[in-house]
């Protein structure tokens, strides 16, 4: 299995994806998820947190203590999402 930079199919996540809808990128209308063939590839887990921080620079992710406290997340935080989200599926 590899991460992959994919778009949806007619509406719905394509089938080479087995865990799908990470990190969307407005830009492009991409996502990111795990599976085989199809998309691009994102060779390894430096790749994926500079693709996350390069769609980050434009399109920052937020963040919420509560309803009325949302704010953009900081770089180092993004890369800690990252992280632990290749952990979580034993990306290295």
């Amino acid at each position: 299995m590899a991460v992959i930079r994919y778009t949806l199919d007619s509406g719905s996540v394509p089938s080479y994806i087995s865990d799908g809808g990470h990190f969307y990128n407005p830009a492009d209308n991409t996502i990111i998820g795990i599976g085989s063939g199809g998309g691009t590839t994102i060779a390894s887990k430096a790749d994926l947190n500079t693709y996350v921080l390069s769609v980050h620079a434009s399109y920052p992710i937020k963040k919420s203590d509560t309803l009325s406290n949302i704010s953009d997340m900081t770089n180092a935080e993004v890369t800690t999402l990252v992280n632990n989200w290749c952990i979580a599926r034993s990306i290295s």
